[in-house]
């Protein structure tokens, strides 16, 4: 019974998920550095969404910051606040502001459809999201796609 629940509240966090085409944008990291969706040459793509209020995420972050160095990775934060505070925790958990985008509007989580946190979307070198998952993913499931995806 608690799988068969387990199952059902996932499904309903990825109804809304956009699949598909990657949607197309650019943006500002929080260092200032300009940013797009576009996926780099042979090489798969992480994008991450994440809010400073949330448990999981927190737990999460080390995971996606490893990832991050070997694959190009679009950390989104959503509901979190203003840019100052969403340095302000970045700085707190040691994590690096080159690859953080703060969406205070809101129009990257409505534009991925994003429900809930942590959201991730592995795109593969072709521009299409390949997997997306909601919820904790551990540091080997995330390679693995992300390996997986390369294919």
């Amino acid at each position: 019974m608690v799988i068969l629940t387990i199952f059902a509240i996932r499904l309903w966090q990825q109804q809304d998920l956009t699949y598909g085409k990657v949607p197309s944008f650019s943006s500002k990291t929080l260092s200032g550095k300009t940013i797009t969706s576009e996926p780099l040459k042979d090489e798969p793509m992480l994008i991450h969404f994440w809010a400073t209020w949330c448990k999981i995420c927190k737990i999460e972050n080390d995971n996606i910051q490893t990832i991050s160095e070997d694959y190009k990775t679009l950390n989104i934060a959503m509901q979190s606040g203003s840019d100052e505070e969403v340095i302000q925790f970045a700085k707190e958990n040691n994590l690096k502001l080159d690859n953080i985008i703060n969406d205070i509007s809101g129009t990257l989580t409505k534009l991925f459809g994003v429900n809930g946190t942590p959201t991730s979307f592995i795109v593969n070198p072709d521009g299409e999201i390949q997997f997306s998952e909601v919820g904790y993913t551990t540091r080997l499931g995330l390679w693995m796609r992300l390996w997986w995806s390369k294919s």
